[in-house]
C-alpha cells in the first residue's frame, strides 16, 4: 500500500495562495468578456466607405494598425464597456500608448 504524503503548509504560502487565486479568476472573466461579449455591441470603425465591425479584443488586437490616436478614447470606452476598466483607464492615462497596452492586455489574458 502506498504511504501518503503529509502537506504542510506555512502561513506565507497560505497567503499566498489565497491572493493569486482570486486574482487568476478576475483576470478570468475579464477574458471571458473581452474575448466573448455576449449581449454586447461590436465597435464599428469607419474608413472611407467601408465599415468594419470589431466583436471582441482578438480582432480588435488584428485590426489595431488600422486605429488612430485620436480614436484612443473611444476605444477605451468600448473596452470599458465590455468590462475591463483597467485597461481603459491606462489607455485614457497614455492614450499615445493605446496601440501597445491593447497588445499587452491581449497577450496577458489570451491563456485564459
Amino acid at each position: 500500500m502506498a504511504q501518503k504524503k503529509k502537506r504542510k503548509w506555512d502561513s506565507i504560502r497560505r497567503k499566498w495562495a489565497d491572493e493569486v487565486e482570486p486574482e487568476e479568476q478576475t483576470k478570468a472573466e475579464i477574458a471571458r468578456c473581452l474575448f466573448r461579449p455576449a449581449g454586447k455591441n461590436p465597435y464599428y470603425l469607419f474608413r472611407g466607405t467601408e465599415c468594419i465591425a470589431i466583436s471582441n479584443l482578438a480582432e480588435l488586437k488584428d485590426r489595431i494598425d488600422t486605429f488612430t490616436e485620436n480614436e484612443a478614447d473611444w476605444v477605451a470606452s468600448w473596452i470599458e464597456y465590455l468590462g475591463d476598466k483597467e485597461t481603459a483607464d491606462k489607455i485614457r492615462a497614455a492614450p499615445g500608448n493605446f496601440k501597445r497596452i491593447i497588445i499587452a492586455r491581449y497577450e496577458e489574458l489570451s491563456a485564459f
